[in-house]
Order: C-alpha cells, then sequence, then structure tokens
C-alpha cells in the first residue's frame, strides 16, 4: 500500500488573476518575446500535432512541452528580469521580496516552476500562443 505525503510548501500562491497580465507581459518582454514564440516553433510541438491522430492528446501534451520550454527559457534569463520576476512573486505569494531574496535556491526554484505549472498560467499560454500563427 503506497501513502500519500501531504507536504507544506514554504510559500502561498494565490490564483492568476487578470491583473497579473500586465507582470507576466513584462517578465516576458524582458526575457524576449522571440524566446517565447521558440517555443511555439519547436520541433517537438511540431511533431505531435503531425503525430495527433494517434490518440494523443494535443493540447495537454504541447502543454507540457512548452511549459518545460517556459521554464528552461525563465531559468537561463532570470538576471534579466530580476526585479520584475521578485515583484510578481511577491504579489503572488505570502512572502516580500526581501522574504524570497533570503529563500533557499531550491525552494525560490520550485516556486516558479510551480508559478509555471499553474493552469491560469498554462491558460495565459494558449491564448498568446494564438498570436503566434
Amino acid at each position: 500500500m503506497t501513502e500519500t505525503l501531504n507536504v507544506e510548501k514554504a510559500y502561498k500562491l494565490r490564483k492568476l488573476q487578470a491583473c497579473d497580465i500586465f507582470a507576466m507581459s513584462k517578465i516576458i518582454s524582458a526575457i524576449g518575446i522571440d524566446e517565447f514564440k521558440a517555443c511555439f516553433e519547436s520541433d517537438d510541438v511540431k511533431q505531435l500535432i503531425t503525430t495527433a491522430g494517434g490518440g494523443v492528446d494535443i493540447t495537454e501534451s504541447v502543454g507540457f512541452t512548452i511549459v518545460i520550454d517556459l521554464a528552461n527559457i525563465i531559468m537561463n534569463n532570470l538576471p534579466k528580469a530580476e526585479a520584475d520576476i521578485y515583484t510578481f512573486l511577491s504579489e503572488l505569494s505570502d512572502k516580500t521580496r526581501e522574504e524570497l531574496e533570503q529563500m533557499p535556491m531550491n525552494t525560490f526554484i520550485e516556486m516558479v516552476c510551480d508559478v509555471i505549472r499553474k493552469d491560469e498560467f498554462k491558460d495565459f499560454i494558449k491564448v498568446v500562443s494564438k498570436l503566434f500563427k
């Protein structure tokens, strides 16, 4: 029998809302819109679309691929958007900027990944991706 452990995180994130679009757009601009656009033009995404007839859920599979690509882009470009990311995460969480700066690195990275994994973030990306078609 497998037991499920409920591990409490060191932070709490609220749901993303319309007011967050501006902060996310600012961060995306700082990181580079061309890099985000490239996520939707990757070979993985094209391959999934080509093989969709085999029972593959394109929305879920493409969403996962894009989330991984976005996480990579964000991690590689954190310095360019440092101040904006601290502000955004502070507004989303129960933490101040100073608390975020003092977090252990693994907790901070986990927090960034948790934001990217949020359903609302995925929905935002789906809508934004329509701009690149």
